[in-house]
């Protein structure tokens, strides 16, 4: 437009605007098939888990049998993410801890499935104003969902039923149990079946979230990707989104702590690698 209206070179023009001369000359190269394919399956991915960054729908893609042996690394991935408009999240800097208990003992870490299982409860609103109240329950090793169970109120009757449920479904009884000192989780009832199934208790310090931070970031990723941005009516659409959602986190969402495998397929592999130590 300087050229044409005004009669500048090119090399004022340039100049004055402060671009580079060689901008002009050169073109945008053609997209390839390929590029186009992996544009569509992003956009896709992004439309049916908008709370997913470019990260998780790379990982998401890698198992699926279309892109196996394609090379799709992280630049690439990234590149065409943000020519879809589709949005980058920079990563948040983790910050040290400091305070009270910060320079305490290491504390205890699962090394196994099912040796350390946490939960905790997370609490929400329908839309006519009364609470509901979801109790999750989780697999430190693996990160897998093992519960995510509905209900306006708990007591600990309620805790130990979900618990019994869990190790009839899964058939392993956890050696460890961690959670805070909420009046369900220290009630008599919890205690007396942990002393009788031979389960040991790893409970938090008060006022202390950290020290349950599986169960925290759990709890944060189902606020996000599932609570947000869903309306709650009744209890029965609660369990409903709640039991999708676990369908998703375990066999579909690629952890990042998890090299990118769901947790349904990390504990498979490490049950195929680990026949022996189990037998």
């Amino acid at each position: 437009m300087a050229q044409e209206k005004f009669g500048a070179s090119e090399r004022l023009a340039c100049k004055i605007l402060g671009q580079n001369r060689s901008a002009l000359r050169k073109g945008r190269p053609v997209a390839s098939f390929e590029d186009h394919r992996l544009r569509v399956d992003l956009r896709a991915v992004a439309g049916k888990h908008p709370a997913w960054g470019w990260r998780k729908a790379r990982w998401h893609l890698l198992s699926q049998p279309a892109w196996h042996g394609v090379a799709l690394n992280a630049k690439r991935v990234r590149r065409l993410w943000r020519l879809e408009g589709l949005t980058c999240k920079p990563r948040a800097r983790k910050k040290r801890r400091t305070g009270p208990g910060a320079g305490e003992q290491k504390r205890l870490a699962a090394q196994y499935p099912m040796h350390v299982v946490s939960f905790d409860f997370q609490s929400d609103v329908t839309s006519c104003g009364r609470h509901v109240r979801f109790f999750n329950v989780i697999d430190e090793y693996t990160r897998t969902a093992l519960a995510i169970i509905p209900r306006r109120s708990f007591t600990a009757t309620d805790v130990v039923a979900v618990l019994e449920d869990i190790i009839a479904e899964t058939g392993v009884v956890p050696t460890y149990v961690r959670s805070d000192n909420g009046p369900e989780f220290t009630a008599a009832a919890l205690i007396s079946w942990c002393q009788t199934a031979g389960v040991e208790t790893a409970f938090i310090d008060p006022g202390s979230p950290w020290q349950n931070g599986y169960a925290e970031s759990f709890n944060a990723q189902f606020r996000r990707e599932q609570l947000t941005g869903e309306i709650i009516d009744t209890l029965a659409e609660a369990k409903y989104l709640a039991d999708e959602w676990k369908q998703i986190y375990n066999h579909e969402r690629p952890h990042g702590s998890l090299d990118g495998m769901t947790p349904s397929a990390y504990w498979e592999n490490w049950t195929a690698g680990n026949q022996l130590a189990i037998a």
